[in-house]
């Protein structure tokens, strides 16, 4: 699927309501990320029997009476007997798992096993941590508070909310987009827009022009250390979509190559070196260190710097006259990365 449009009346997915597994899944770069302060979507939970489904829900596997039909939306209590049952916990991670309960709810996705919260498979997870911290919530700490809601026939929606580039480097901007089901209405439609974390920066909201159905808004981006996933949401008229904005941390140059030219020349002639990074060099340049196994015949400077923002720089190996043709090995070093090449000198 390249949208998060709701699939058609009555058809399936990898989830028996009808809906995504991805988006409602818990991940640990959002969970255990301290740069996250807050994660923007419902979680997906089942439970052991389902009847019938409601929107956003668009297939039903089950009609056992009494129980939840597919897409009911389920939110944790704040207070619980005049305590917070987030509170229960004394880990901030699963805190902010347990306070996106609150605000974002849970949707009921599929039958299995009662009150079944999933996450996304990474080894980093700490199941003594979170095993023992969800055991102490149960299902009378959720209130039932919605049991599916439909848009009014021909009315504007929030369709989709989008960024490109992404992902995108810490540092450089991106280019946001939300989209419209139809066009909006006189004097336009202005939707509200919102980042959980501090590495992605977006404005309080965008205005779809009248008439129009999507409109551009600008992603600001934080340099980062570690990949960061942020949670971007916009919501319009009672409809929230999100999109998830990957900041990758600056790509680190490193010596791709070392060439010459020519290769081979007869001593006492004169050779072009060339070093080449694998991207722009930082802002104080490249410092490549360079090495001879034969100085005496084919010698180098000792070291060349690649400008800043530049991505390669000649320079001069100097030959001696020889009576045999001789194999030279130069090498050029550079953030730990070595590269050779193999200059001939050959006799006159």
């Amino acid at each position: 699927m390249n949208t998060n449009n709701r699939r058609p009346d009555t058809w399936t997915s990898a989830d028996a309501a009808g809906l995504a597994i991805l988006p409602g899944l818990v991940r640990y770069d959002e969970a255990w990320n301290p740069a996250t302060t807050e994660i923007g979507h419902a979680f997906r939970v089942t439970v052991r029997a389902t009847n019938g489904y409601v929107y956003p829900a668009s297939h039903r596997a089950g009609s056992t009476a009494g129980a939840l039909p597919m897409g009911a939306r389920l939110r944790l209590k704040t207070s619980v007997n005049g305590q917070d049952p987030a509170l229960r916990t004394s880990d901030p991670n699963v805190q902010k798992i347990f306070r996106t309960m609150q605000k974002r709810g849970l949707i009921v996705a599929d039958n299995g096993s009662d009150m079944y919260i999933t996450g996304t498979f990474d080894t980093r997870w700490n199941n003594d941590i979170l095993n023992p911290a969800f055991s102490l919530l149960t299902a009378s700490d959720f209130d039932v508070i919605q049991l599916g809601w439909t848009p009014p026939s021909g009315a504007v929606a929030l369709s989709g909310v989008s960024a490109s580039p992404n992902p995108v480097v810490g540092g450089n901007p991106s280019t946001g987009m939300v989209t419209l089901t139809s066009a909006a209405p006189s004097g336009g439609a202005l939707v509200s827009l919102s980042s959980a974390s501090s590495a992605v920066t977006v404005p309080g909201s965008v205005s779809v022009g009248q008439g129009s159905t999507s409109a551009p808004f600008l992603i600001t981006t934080s340099v980062v250390t570690t990949q960061t996933l942020a949670t971007v949401s916009a919501t319009y008229s009672g409809i929230t979509k999100t999109t998830t904005v990957t900041v990758n941390p600056p790509v680190s140059a490193a010596l791709a190559t070392l060439s010459l030219n020519p290769a081979s020349v007869k001593g006492g002639g004169s050779v072009t070196g060339t070093v080449t990074l694998s991207s722009a060099a930082p802002a104080n340049g490249a410092s490549v260190t360079l090495a001879s196994s034969d100085p005496a015949l084919a010698s180098v400077p000792a070291s060349v710097v690649v400008a800043a923002g530049a991505t390669s720089k000649t320079f001069a190996v100097t030959t001696a006259a020889t009576r045999r043709n001789t194999a030279v090995t130069l090498s050029a070093s550079y953030a730990g990365v070595t590269k050779t090449a193999t200059l001939t000198v050959k006799r006159r």
